[in-house]
């Protein structure tokens, strides 16, 4: 009886233990969710300390932090050689140096914004620097500034102090490191005088060296020099970009039937500098070359583009695609290129299929001003006699007069030189017996089309003037959407540095402008290997809300 009484105690009690522990892992219940990020409460030493001569430096948070992320988010500059050790206890960290630091030297230690807290892995807005010194002073120079980018969060700032070799940040780490948070800014403290090479780096292996073709990169866009009289440099601000030097190449090529071949490429390419004549069929059963006769995105999927030809391939032949020239969007080449090909024999037999009928302003209207109208099919066509296969009239029975651009082998926009009405009802009546593939398909039938244009009150519009710029560089304005349908509008600022854009789109955007040194209207990143100056540029301070038929005036960008 006892032991039976001893074995429901142990029962109870191994259940209460099995309960408090699964309680115990459960989440609080209730309450709002944490949206606050983690900031830095108090440090040791403090910044701008001298005759450091301590082994460790202490952080305190003011909540609790993920461990990993604060470990991974600790700089100090210049390097050590050996790794840090770490001691926590409750929201603060020790940090130990197992080097034996440089005497008369100022160090700079930057916790980045990558710190995440336990509750909501919330991330520190920006990151948080502190310097000391093992001498009698702490070097002052500072430089500081921001990253625009979507997502600037986590990209690193490396600064070179100039010798008499410039710095290859290829292979040399940096002196001087930080990183950015949500809001993208960025400070180095504790600079010595000298001059210095600062970029922007998206470190994606975090090995501290710039990876081209991998990490994005931003370069500064004048001298940095510090002195004692000038040991402040602010706006030093950058864009990322990313440098592609690596050509396209073919990474799949499979024949749909007789007529046609589905083309994939390693990465996007730029389909306007290419076309039927950059690629060409070569039997080499027969020495025997035939030629391609269209080219075209179609329905295809990214990095994805059809080819057609006329003629037959024979089975059991050796044959290969020849492709020659073809562009990526960063301008890098793939000169030749040879890609066996398994022939197949299925007749093509359906005719070519209008996929999509749409004009250049929201709700596919056409504007009234610049009339536009494009068209995409999924399967390419002769060009022959299209002009005359398009009208365009009122549904009153004046017709139009229109111009025909091609965009590709499937794909053609229809321009209309004169103004039409406001808020008016137009038809395209196309008649698709004349829209031919090459394997002869058809549709004798007229397609009619309505569209309706739209109004100038369904716009907005901007106004301003640029200050504080040298009176002799060519300047830009640049509009650019906020969210994802990304509307750009850019605009030569007028020689009395007045601007005016007219026609916006209503939504949100942000106003930058940037100085053309090369005259190419567009804004040039520079490079970091050669060295490169990067183009100045400036930003509005806000986000401007336009609305339709409430153009907004009296902007001012400063430089």
């Amino acid at each position: 009886m006892k032991t039976s009484y001893s074995i429901r105690i142990i029962v109870f009690v191994a259940a209460l233990l099995v309960l408090s522990n699964c309680a115990s892992q459960l989440p609080p219940g209730g309450g709002e969710i944490d949206t606050t990020p983690p900031e830095i409460i108090k440090i040791y030493p403090h910044n701008g300390s001298v005759n450091y001569s301590d082994d460790y430096f202490e952080i305190t948070f003011s909540e609790y932090v993920d461990k990993r992320s604060v470990q991974e988010a600790i700089f100090i500059s210049p390097p050590l050689n050996k790794s840090l050790k770490y001691d926590w206890s409750g929201r603060s960290l020790a940090v130990y140096i197992q080097d034996t630091l440089k005497t008369n030297t100022t160090y700079t230690v930057t916790i980045g914004a990558e710190v995440a807290d336990l509750n909501n892995k919330n991330k520190m807005v920006e990151p948080f620097t502190f310097a000391f010194s093992t001498g009698n002073q702490v070097d002052s120079g500072k430089i500081s500034g921001r990253i625009y980018n979507d997502s600037p969060s986590g990209a690193m700032v490396y600064a070179y102090l100039k010798n008499d070799k410039a710095p290859d940040p290829t292979l040399q780490k940096p002196d001087y490191i930080s990183q950015v948070g949500t809001n993208g800014k960025y400070t180095l403290l504790g600079l010595s005088e000298g001059e210095y090479q600062v970029f922007a780096v998206r470190d994606r292996f975090r090995d501290f060296l710039y990876n081209r073709n991998d990490d994005e990169f931003g370069v500064q866009f004048k001298e940095l020099k510090l002195s004692a009289s000038g040991n402040e440099i602010f706006n030093c601000d950058f864009y990322l970009n990313i440098e592609d030097t690596i050509p396209p190449k073919l990474t799949s090529v499979v024949m749909r039937d007789r007529n046609h071949f589905l083309l994939e490429f390693s990465e996007s390419i730029d389909s306007t500098k290419i076309s039927s004549s950059n690629f060409f069929i070569f039997d080499s059963t027969l020495q025997k070359q035939i030629p391609v006769i269209f080219f075209f995105k179609g329905n295809a999927r990214p990095k994805q583009f059809y080819l057609a030809i006329r003629d037959s391939l024979i089975k059991g032949n050796e044959i290969a695609l020849i492709s020659q020239n073809i562009v990526d969007n960063s301008g890098s080449i793939n000169l030749y290129e040879s890609t066996s090909i398994t022939p197949k024999a299925d007749p093509d037999t359906t005719a070519p299929k209008l996929l999509k009928v749409f004009g250049s302003m929201p709700d596919e209207k056409v504007d009234f001003e610049f009339p536009l109208l494009t068209l995409n099919f999924d399967d390419g066509f002769s060009q022959e006699n299209i002009n005359s296969a398009c009208v365009i009239d009122d549904g009153k029975g004046s017709v139009m007069l229109h111009e025909i651009d091609f965009i590709d082998d499937a794909s053609f926009k229809i321009r209309i030189p004169s103004k039409l009405r406001q808020r008016s009802e137009y038809y395209l009546k196309l008649d698709l017996s004349k829209i031919i593939d090459a394997a002869g398909n058809k549709v004798d039938s007229i397609y009619t089309h309505k569209f309706t244009t739209n109004s100038e009150l369904d716009f907005s519009g901007i106004s301003g003037i640029v200050k504080n710029v040298n009176g002799n560089d060519d300047l830009f304005i640049e509009l650019k959407s906020v969210g994802k349908d990304k509307m750009i509008y850019q605009k030569k600022v007028n020689q009395d540095k007045t601007f005016v854009i007219n026609k916006i789109l209503p939504g949100k955007y942000l106003l930058s402008s940037f100085v053309d040194k090369n005259k190419n209207s567009k804004y040039d990143p520079g490079s970091i290997k050669p060295f490169n100056y990067a183009e100045r540029f400036t930003f509005y301070p806000d986000t401007l809300n336009l609305r339709a038929r409430w153009p907004v005036g009296d902007l001012m960008i400063e430089y």
